[in-house]
């Protein structure tokens, strides 16, 4: 492999960036890739986040996916559809050598991803350093032109889960209903007739996690229903397949990558990490008003942005 080869870790991409949360449950890991002679022949030295110098004997072969973990986590793990904010490398398995640069990124942990990647982040947490031997057929969906086995070690900075994590609040009046599916997805029912014409919002779950701050960047899952079409849901992160990042200002814009939308910051902001809130904002110049069901997943460290 030539150090100029892409990496193609694009599936479930959410942001380059680091972040931080806990998790709703201890999540199933029958899928994570197990420990195994090869995947315990790689060391690598270095602080959390740094290049990992990792060294191991070559040519390191293995016939299906193995991980072992170097530097053990202190956070809950991460389940399938949640996040893990990482740093990682990747070595050709043959020779030893670095393809390419250390990179840095966050992915949903998802069927999207290769099976191999799939299988050496899914139940990793936060400060852990794992070290997976990927085999020669599914190493090729992660770094182009992939001629054996490939070593990645990932450094895990944070781990955010599926869905908020918070103990059920009371519902309350003059709101919408909102039910749940068993991965926490929402749903939400609007009464007929209704269209608030002022803002307003209600927990629907509470956190446990520090209060969001003015300027904060939150990594949330949102699922958006406007009055005027109660039976269709206008946006969804549950149903694009990732969270996003919204910004808590007042004068927060949607980017090409958010829906956020104006207005739902002050909503937001004090909440504790971990909640999901009901905001309702009315329309423009009378029109309908659209109810926001928000997971509060995390919030990006200062200074990463």
């Amino acid at each position: 492999m030539r150090k100029s080869l892409a990496l193609i870790l694009s599936a479930g991409l959410l942001l380059s960036l680091a972040a931080c949360s806990g998790s709703p449950a201890a999540p199933d890991c029958a899928g994570a890739a197990p420990s195994g002679e090869s995947s315990d022949a790689i060391t690598a030295t270095g602080d959390l986040g740094a290049d990992p110098s990792a060294s191991f004997p070559f040519p390191l072969v293995t016939d299906t996916p193995q991980r072992s973990v170097l530097i053990d986590g202190d956070g809950q793990q991460v389940g399938l559809g949640g996040t893990v904010v990482t740093s990682y490398t990747v070595y050709d398995g043959d020779t030893g050598a670095a393809v390419g640069a250390p990179q840095s990124t966050a992915l949903v942990v998802s069927d999207g991803l290769p099976a191999g990647l799939k299988g050496a982040l899914l139940c990793t947490s936060t400060g852990e350093r794992v070290a997976a031997v990927i085999p020669k057929d599914e190493a090729a969906e992660i770094v182009t032109g992939a001629t054996g086995s490939i070593v990645m070690v990932f450094d895990i900075s944070a781990a955010f889960p599926q869905a908020a994590d918070g103990a059920d609040q009371p519902a309350q009046a003059g709101f919408p209903s909102v039910v749940h599916d068993a991965d926490g997805r929402p749903g939400i029912t609007i009464n007929s007739g209704d269209n608030p014409t002022e803002a307003k919002s209600t927990l629907i779950k509470k956190g446990t996690g520090d209060p969001v701050a003015e300027g904060d960047s939150l990594v949330v899952q949102a699922t958006a229903v406007s009055y005027d079409a109660p039976r269709d849901v206008a946006n969804s992160t549950w149903e694009d397949g990732t969270p996003q990042l919204w910004t808590m200002t007042a004068d927060a814009a949607p980017t090409q990558s958010t829906w956020q939308p104006a207005g739902i910051a002050e909503h937001l902001i004090g909440q504790p990490i971990g909640s999901e809130v009901l905001v309702v904002l009315p329309g423009a110049d009378g029109g309908a008003a659209t109810a926001y069901v928000v997971d509060l997943l995390g919030v990006l460290p200062s200074a990463t942005q």
